[in-house]
């Protein structure tokens, strides 16, 4: 029986530990995880959906003008005759059905032009797309980034401590002056004061990452990021990405797409221009009561409306439609430039930053060189405090100048895809 029990118990804490350890285990999300539930959860998406969603009830308005329209009428007439005769009250009451079935083509045209407009929201939608992955991955860098700035000052202060320990043990030997103590805590205080910002701008950067992936701040230390992995980084050639972006970028097709709806815009109007034919039918009750309950009436016809003069308005309209025409396209062309001026300086600032990268590498190894020799140098009463502290200063700024090149370069080849017209990080 107390072998049972003690089975029993040893299950128990088995199961116990092992929800608590699942409780409290840490999710690691790649880049790629971060993207995607930022796009899942943000607002604007849902913004530029609604949006699509605004201009396709406009086209079925637009569509509906197609149809005939049917409608239960009620007229009540008082006509006085005078010559002191009674008035004589008239009510009607039935149905009226009216059906524009030519109208210059301008609802046709309109239609089509709501068409263009209603596609053109994709390429807005995607616009929002492409710029909400390069700020997820803005996000998602920073917050490394200000980690590498935290690990570089903590190695900062393990020489500021190495540097004090130094000190007290060659003005304990009577080797160096109290002055180089104070110097050491001076410089260890001035590193535990970085130390402590990079803290906080760390935690800062990554409750602002989780922030933009709608997670819940009470969990941020349950989740942790998987590293970008930035070696293996290799743009293609400047002039085959130029092309791509001006094949690609949805910009360019969202200002191709107003410029076809501008053109059935112009359609339409000039089917002002043309005469209308409506089609009208009623068949109604007409009696003097409020209540008809004889002669029935049936009604049909044919309107024709010629446009013989418009005091100039559909030539007025027409002019300025084409002039929108014409300034969508240099719009267009706008766009192209810019997006060409675009590709080239992100081109630029990826090479630099990874000239900068390694730049900043041999900078970093020859002020650890730098260093260890000047420490030497020091221990023997060959250097002086400032010496070191001067090094030290520089060695720090190298470090930090490595984390800001090596994390410039991971965000500029991001942002070369970005204007490209690639999804960055997809």
């Amino acid at each position: 029986m107390k072998t049972i029990s003690f089975r029993i118990f040893i299950i128990t804490c088995f199961l116990f530990f092992g929800l608590v350890t699942k409780n409290f285990a840490k999710e690691t999300l790649t880049l790629k995880d971060v993207i995607e539930r930022a796009l899942k959860s943000n607002p604007q998406i849902g913004m530029a959906l609604i949006q699509k969603e605004e201009f396709f009830f406009q086209k079925n308005i637009i569509r509906a003008e197609f149809f005939p329209k049917l409608y239960l009428s009620y007229t009540f007439e008082k006509k006085d005759r005078g010559k002191n005769l009674p008035t004589f009250d008239t009510h009607s009451f039935g149905p009226t059905l009216t059906w524009n079935i030519f109208s210059g083509f301008s609802t046709y045209y309109s239609f089509r032009e709501a068409l263009h407009y209603l596609s053109s929201q994709d390429y807005i939608i995607r616009t929002k797309i492409l710029d909400l992955t390069l700020l997820a991955i803005k996000n998602y860098i920073d917050f490394f980034k200000q980690r590498a700035l935290l690990e570089a000052s903590l190695a900062d202060l393990e020489d500021a401590k190495m540097l004090l320990k130094l000190a007290n043990k060659r003005y304990e030997l009577g080797l160096s002056p109290y002055a180089d103590v104070l110097d050491a805590e001076a410089r260890l205080k001035e590193v535990e004061f970085k130390v402590t910002n990079y803290k906080y701008s760390a935690d800062v950067a990554k409750a602002r990452l989780l922030l933009f992936m709608n997670e819940n701040l009470a969990k941020i230390d349950v989740y942790e990021f998987q590293p970008v992995d930035y070696k293996e980084f290799e743009p293609k050639p400047l002039g085959e990405l130029i092309n791509k972006a001006l094949k690609i970028r949805p910009e360019i097709e969202f200002k191709e797409k107003e410029i076809e709806a501008q053109k059935e815009k112009i359609k339409s109007v000039r089917g002002e221009y043309f005469p209308t034919v409506d089609l009208f039918t009623t068949y109604f009750q007409q009696d003097k009561n409020f209540f008809p309950d004889k002669n029935y009436q049936f009604l049909a016809g044919i309107k024709l409306n010629f446009p013989l003069f418009t005091g100039f308005s559909t030539h007025a309209k027409l002019q300025k439609e084409r002039a929108t025409l014409e300034r969508k396209n240099y719009e267009k062309r706008t766009v192209e430039l810019s997006i060409q001026e675009e590709v080239f300086t992100s081109y630029k600032a990826f090479l630099t930053s990874r000239e900068n990268l390694i730049a900043s590498q041999a900078l970093l190894a020859k002020m650890e060189e730098d260093y260890r020799l000047i420490q030497r140098k020091y221990e023997n009463g060959l250097a002086s405090i400032v010496d070191v502290t001067t090094i030290m200063a520089r060695l720090s700024q190298a470090r930090s100048q490595l984390t800001n090149s090596k994390f410039d370069l991971i965000f500029n080849y991001y942002q070369l895809q970005r204007v490209t017209g690639d999804i960055p990080g997809l």
